[in-house]
């Protein structure tokens, strides 16, 4: 992500970068039953979904644009972070992830 992209306004966070995650996985609440967290970061976007939008994947792994467009939603990225934490995700290895997958861009 460079700095020109816009950032989102978050009511607990304020401004922050952008990150996508499936509806399912934005209306769950921490102490809900896991519904799986799959997560990627590609050219430092963050995108997450659950176990039953992971069922929707094709053969390498990716969801339709179309499937996307109805089933995701933007969140902030310090919003993802807590959400990633929640499932077992370390903040260092987002942090890793997003400088290796913007160092792959420039």
């Amino acid at each position: 992500m460079s700095e020109d992209d816009d950032l989102v306004t978050c009511e607990g966070h304020g401004e922050q970068p952008p990150a996508f995650a499936c509806l399912h996985l934005a209306e769950s609440q921490p102490d809900d039953a896991s519904i799986g967290f799959h997560w990627s970061c590609e050219d430092g976007d963050l995108f997450a979904n659950c176990n039953a939008c992971e069922g929707n994947a094709d053969s390498e792994g990716f969801l339709s644009e179309d499937f996307v467009l109805e089933n995701f939603v933007l969140i902030c990225r310090s919003c993802f972070v807590e959400m990633a934490g929640v499932n077992g995700v370390d903040k260092d290895v987002i942090e890793q992830r997003e400088a290796a997958s913007i160092s792959n861009v420039h």
